[in-house]
């Protein structure tokens, strides 16, 4: 299965994309989670994306942060709201099921794909709902064993959907670098025949860069439009989020990783065909050379620029004798050895 993203509503032409995961950083703040949306678009997120829960369908309730995830979480007036203030600015607002119910509630705003959150990704039954949806579908692999990843893909392709992208994940919060493997980009790429992208819980940008250079197709990041909201919101992911201004600096990266990325193999620059002859060397006579004298390294200097015969033919003229003499700090050219051979700029 290999699928042809290309063709995805909202997805951009040739570069990675990215995708700003508000998630819960709002804090249950359905004004914040608009500013946020708001800021994530303007700085050149391609999707912005929300975490779409029922606590009581989520969490047990002896757990402690079940109080707090219940504060966190966005009612079902103020998701459709977002929603619909997303599409009157042109931004993609994509969100995160965690239930069959809640797949429903957003197949009523009509998202332009679905994510699929690492802990769910041995949940069979919900990406099977999801996945029937007939909508493309991302999936984070984070905890997954290789085999489970396999499963997901065939899961999902057994529904006839072939709209899918996996996510390498790493699922620590903040993820340790030195536990990323982002070397499994191209490999589950390659295993899967899927396309693969980044999940970053890392701190910082440089493994989002270095997923991008290696191949992945989508980074998703959790955003935030300040970092010093964790201490008021302690229980979001504030820590592990991007700001605005490092979010349009990845998109001004992903922009210019195909043009830097070029082809192979490469054609010669205007600018380094000039280079051929202002920059690289040329054979001249280090003293004056007689008639009949052959050419030697005693009596040749390899100078910039290239005025006759380049450096690089050197063994087509070593020992061959000048028929006319040559001054000193002169050009060498293939005429003053009798050669009628054109110099090679």
């Amino acid at each position: 299965m290999r699928t042809d993203i290309e063709n995805w509503p909202g997805w951009p032409d040739n570069r990675p994309a990215i995708i700003a995961e508000v998630g819960m950083n709002h804090g249950g703040d359905e004004n914040l989670a608009w500013e946020m949306i708001q800021a994530a678009h303007e700085n050149g997120a391609d999707f912005v994306k929300l975490q779409t829960y029922s606590t009581e369908r989520f969490f047990h309730p002896s757990l402690s942060y079940f109080d707090s995830s219940k504060k966190m979480e966005l009612s079902s007036d103020s998701t459709a709201r977002l929603f619909k203030k997303a599409k009157s600015i042109g931004a993609f607002l994509i969100s995160t099921p965690f239930d069959v119910e809640n797949v429903d509630l957003l197949e009523t705003f009509a998202p332009p794909l679905y994510k699929v959150a690492s802990m769910d990704n041995d949940n069979y039954p919900l990406i099977e709902s999801i996945s029937k949806k007939g909508r493309p579908l991302i999936i984070s692999c984070g905890m997954a064993s290789i085999e489970e990843i396999q499963r997901v893909v065939d899961v999902v392709k057994d529904t006839g959907n072939d709209q899918l992208i996996l996510l390498h994940c790493v699922s620590d919060y903040p993820a340790d670098p030195a536990l990323l493997n982002l070397n499994m980009i191209p490999y589950l790429t390659d295993l899967t025949n899927v396309p693969v992208g980044f999940s970053d819980h890392a701190i910082g940008m440089h493994s989002s860069y270095l997923a991008v250079f290696l191949g992945a197709v989508v980074i998703e990041k959790h955003f935030t439009t300040d970092r010093k909201l964790e201490s008021k919101i302690p229980d979001a992911d504030h820590e592990i989020s991007f700001e605005p201004s490092e979010l349009k600096d990845l998109r001004v990266f992903c922009e210019a990783i195909p043009k830097m990325k070029g082809v192979a193999p490469r054609k010669i620059s205007k600018g380094e065909t000039s280079g051929r002859k202002n920059f690289r060397r040329g054979i001249f006579a280090k003293r004056h050379i007689k008639v009949g004298e052959p050419l030697t390294l005693e009596n040749t200097i390899f100078l910039r620029p290239v005025g006759g015969i380049p450096a690089g033919r050197w063994d087509q003229i070593e020992e061959k004798k000048a028929v006319r003499s040559i001054n000193a700090m002169q050009p060498i050219q293939f005429s003053d050895l009798g050669l009628l051979t054109k110099v090679d700029s």
